[in-house]
């Protein structure tokens, strides 16, 4: 079985895939209400995190030019991701618990 995070991290990796699914009906409900939780979620974040999580994840930019951007490491970036999926897991785990 999946963790959380896992399951968070797949969700983000492949989004546009998830997305496409669930437009056509093919997705189920799970995927569904995972997809919801998610965009939920992201736009609960701070702007920063957000556009963050955006840019590497939903858009598939490089995490070159997100650093570019954002005039960090690239290092740095993976860890602000890392961190910004490990609090989404939390929620997402704490909901599954109820």
């Amino acid at each position: 079985m999946k963790s959380s995070a896992e399951i968070i991290k797949d969700l983000l990796c492949n989004y546009r895939f998830y997305k496409m699914q669930t437009k056509n009906g093919l997705g189920g409900p799970l995927l569904s209400e995972r997809l919801d939780f998610l965009e939920n979620s992201i736009s609960a974040l701070c702007a920063e995190d957000n556009i963050l999580l955006r840019q590497v994840y939903l858009e598939g930019l490089a995490v070159v030019k997100v650093a570019k951007s954002c005039r960090c490491a690239r290092r740095s970036v993976y860890y602000r991701c890392a961190r910004i999926v490990e609090k989404i897991a939390k929620v997402f785990e704490a909901g599954q618990k109820t």
